[in-house]
């Protein structure tokens, strides 16, 4: 559930649409990586020729041995170092994330209602308002620039103001500016700008460009 519904969820846009020397693709597609490791060698005891036959495509590492059957589960001498570092958790960070996750289920609960109300159709095509007050205000505007990607929506802004009641944040959704990006789908004021690649947006039209000069 916390893989799928959130974490790949939210990958799935960098993954798609970035260049293949974009960092934050490369991050996640590490990140992805160990994931699967980890998940294989956990599962190798219940799905024996299944995980077997995924530790054979997983790309070659030094040391790793030749079957999942013979590498320890997470944890285990040759793999606890890795797991502790990971585990190693900022408590200030893990508070953050908390408070996103909490704020993204109020956002996913406004555009199923904007949805229903025929405002939008798909998330992309919506803007959030995010009105909210410490300490969640001083959270959203460190994350204000991931935000959209948090939410799969095209633009988000975070202002600072009165909460609804006892709620710290108020979520308001409407139709996003611009025009809809054809290849990544996020809709943008700057569609059109450059000349070369006039159907897409900002973002694309770098991304395109670096293919293109590879």
């Amino acid at each position: 559930m916390e893989l799928s519904a959130f974490y790949f969820d939210v990958l799935k846009d960098r993954l798609y649409t970035s260049g293949r020397r974009s960092v934050s693709r490369r991050a996640a597609q590490t990140a992805i990586w160990r994931i699967g490791e980890a998940l294989v060698r956990l599962l190798a005891p219940i799905m024996s020729f299944t995980c077997e036959e995924v530790w054979q495509y997983l790309p070659p590492v030094e040391g790793r041995l030749v079957s999942v059957h013979l590498n320890d589960l997470p944890g285990g001498r040759r793999t606890a170092g890795t797991i502790e570092a990971a585990l190693a958790v900022d408590p200030k960070q893990a508070e953050d994330w908390k408070t996103v996750r909490a704020v993204r289920e109020l956002v996913l609960k406004a555009l199923e209602e904007a949805r229903n109300q025929k405002l939008i159709g798909a998330n992309l095509q919506a803007q959030v308002t995010l009105t909210a007050v410490d300490p969640v205000f001083s959270v959203l505007e460190r994350f204000k620039n991931d935000l959209r990607y948090f939410f799969i929506v095209s633009a988000v802004e975070v202002k600072k103001g009165a909460g609804n009641g006892d709620a710290p944040v108020v979520v308001q959704v409407s139709k996003a500016p611009g025009l809809k990006c054809e290849r990544c789908w996020n809709f943008s004021t700057h569609v059109g700008e450059d000349k070369k690649y006039p159907t897409v947006c900002e973002r694309c039209s770098a991304v395109l460009k670096e293919i293109v000069e590879a």
